[in-house]
This record gives C-alpha cells, sequence and structure tokens, in this order.
C-alpha cells in the first residue's frame, strides 16, 4: 500500500489553503441535490462535497473554457488550476480532449499549458444517479488514471492514492498532512467502489442500457434509419445543452470583436453540432440543414467516428445530457434503437 495515505477532512482544507497562493483552486459544493464546483473558500468546509457524484460541470470548462480570448498572457489569473473532486467520467473524457487539442499537426496552446500545468485531485463517487451509466461506456464510478491524486470518503478521514509525479511530490511535500493506512481502510474503500458500481449496474440492467460490445458499428448501421433519427429530433430544440453539459464534446468557434474599451480580438468559444448554422459553409450551403442530420452527426461522431479513429467511444455515461435536454432525448434510449434496429418511440415522448 505504498500508493495509499489517509487523511482527515480538517487537514485536507489545511492543505488547500496552503496550496491556495500557488493555485487557482476549485472544489464541488452541493446546492440542494445538485453538486458544481466553485473558488476554494475554507469558510464554506460544510458545503464542499468531496464523495457525492459527478458535478454539474465537466472538467473542460476548466481546461478548454466556455469563452477564451486567444490572446496569449491574457489570463484573468496567472496561477495554475487545482481542481479538486474530479469524478472517473470526466477523467476518462481527457483522452479524447487531449487528442484533439494536443496532438495532431495543430496543438492549441491554450489547452496544453493549462492541461500540463493543472494539478488533478480526483475523488470516487459515493453514490450514483439513474442517469450514470459509466460501467457501460467501460468506465467505473470510481477514478482509475489521468489523476495526480484521488479521494476515497472513508467515514471522518479521506483515503488518498497517488497516481503521478506531481501527486508523490505533494505528498512529500506535506508529508505531515498524511498518515498510513490500515488493510482495513483499503479494504473498506474497495468494497464502497464495489457498492457503487453494483448500483450503477442494477441501473444499466432496469434500463437495458447496451454496453460498447453491443454498441459497436451500431451507430453506423442505422444512419439510414431517418425515421428514427426524425422522431428523435422531433423534440429538440436546438439548444445545445447536451454538447455544452458533454465531458467529450469539444468543438469550437472562432470570432472576432471590436471593443472601444479592449480593441479589437479574437474569441473561442464552445459551439454545438445541433445548431443550425454549424455545418454552414460561405455562400449560404449547409450540408446537415435538416435537424435531424445534426442530431444524427452527433451521435456519429462518438459511437462511429471516434471508435474508428481513436478506438474510443466519445461517451463517458455521465448522464449530464440526460439531465440537461429540455426535449427529453436519452442517449441511452438512443442506443438501444441503434443496437436493436428497430426504433420503438418510448412512451413518455
Amino acid at each position: 500500500m505504498m500508493n495509499l495515505y489517509i487523511i482527515s477532512l480538517k487537514d485536507l482544507i489545511d492543505l488547500l489553503s496552503r496550496l491556495q497562493p500557488e493555485y487557482s483552486i476549485f472544489v464541488p459544493y452541493r446546492k440542494g441535490d445538485r453538486i458544481q464546483f466553485a473558488p476554494f473558500d475554507p469558510a464554506r468546509e460544510r458545503e464542499m462535497e468531496f464523495g457525492g457524484v459527478r458535478q454539474t460541470q465537466p472538467i473542460k470548462s476548466f481546461i478548454s473554457p466556455s469563452r477564451e480570448i486567444v490572446v496569449d498572457g491574457c489570463r484573468k489569473d496567472p496561477r495554475p488550476l487545482f481542481i479538486a473532486g474530479v469524478k472517473g467520467c470526466d477523467l476518462q473524457s481527457l483522452k479524447l480532449q487531449d487528442h484533439v487539442f494536443g496532438s495532431g499537426d495543430v496543438e492549441d496552446p491554450f489547452y496544453t499549458r493549462k492541461r500540463k500545468e493543472a494539478f488533478i485531485m480526483a475523488s470516487d463517487c459515493a453514490y450514483a444517479l439513474e442517469t450514470c451509466f459509466c460501467l457501460a461506456m467501460d468506465g467505473a464510478p470510481y477514478p482509475r488514471k489521468e489523476f495526480d491524486i484521488c479521494l476515497s470518503p472513508a467515514g471522518s478521514y479521506l483515503i488518498v492514492e497517488i497516481g503521478g509525479p506531481k501527486g508523490e511530490e505533494l505528498v512529500k511535500k506535506y508529508k505531515t498532512f498524511f498518515k498510513a493506512p490500515s488493510r482495513q481502510d483499503a479494504e473498506a474503500r474497495d468494497k464502497s467502489r464495489q457498492s457503487v458500481a453494483n448500483q450503477v449496474s442494477e441501473f444499466i440492467r432496469q434500463r437495458r442500457t447496451p454496453d460498447i460490445k453491443a454498441v459497436r458499428g451500431a451507430v453506423k448501421a442505422s444512419h439510414d434509419n431517418t425515421t428514427m433519427w426524425e422522431d428523435l429530433s422531433s423534440t429538440c430544440v436546438e439548444c445545445g445543452a447536451c454538447n455544452l453539459a458533454c465531458p467529450t464534446c469539444h468543438c469550437f468557434l472562432l470570432y472576432d470583436e471590436r471593443s472601444a474599451r479592449d480593441g479589437d480580438r479574437r474569441v473561442k468559444i464552445w459551439d454545438s453540432c445541433l445548431y443550425k448554422t454549424f455545418a454552414r459553409v460561405a455562400g449560404g450551403a449547409n450540408p446537415r440543414r435538416h435537424l435531424y442530420e445534426r442530431l444524427r452527426n452527433r451521435f456519429d461522431k462518438k459511437f462511429a467516428f471516434f471508435p474508428e479513429v481513436l478506438d474510443y467511444f466519445a461517451c463517458t455515461g455521465c448522464g449530464r445530457c440526460i439531465e440537461a435536454c429540455p426535449g427529453d432525448i436519452d442517449i441511452r434510449e438512443v442506443l438501444k434503437g441503434a443496437v436493436s434496429g428497430k426504433w420503438e418511440k418510448p412512451p413518455h415522448r
């Protein structure tokens, strides 16, 4: 258990307070039945939720913000990011985001700098939501990689797992905060993780959500099932909420704006493949002018394109899009229809 330690919540708050001059720290806070990231404030200790379930904001909103001025050196906060409480479904999305913005012929220097500098303090899910289906997408309700340190809530303290050199350096620097765990601590963590995984498995079973083995090739095969895509798009209001809430969606738009106060500048903002103007080109031509074509493109990109080019399904099973959609479009029902080849309109639609 060389990579495992324990830390009390009090010591964790003290540690974060000491790190605050060095990092721009965000931690999860509970607001009613939701958990969301906000700047670290030690005075709000009772609202902090290092267990819980995935937050409302995907991790991409920190590393690749929804609106960013494309000028080097214009960051509002020069300190590197420190994001605490990141869940497994968000960490799983980083493979795709890194591929899009950090590899290939052109690298996004803003993304790669923030990604390289960021310290990720992950944490296990303490329970699952009905919309969670990470296990079906080859994920887990606890972090497995892409973190510097992982926290697993265990009563009045947290079990700490080191995930990389930055985590190891932090523990070494602040070693008085970290204590050796017992064998029972590790066993309790494994038992808790299995309990939450069982919850997710039960939700998957109840919904009959297909896994990636069943999904592979199914969306591509359903491309010409126009009836299915037209029916699905009939309640879509083109708000783009599914794209904005999704941890793997990454499309963006560049535009120039003029400001009397700040002068001319180039701005990068999130875009959505559901927007009518998304695929429109100069001259007004639009290869996806029908809404059903744009909705189909969203699923094609996630379940056909990326499995072919990256051997990666661009869905982590976080369920955010299900909660965000005002049109009641459920990604699990779409996948079931694609896999079966026989689209049946869900009763609630």
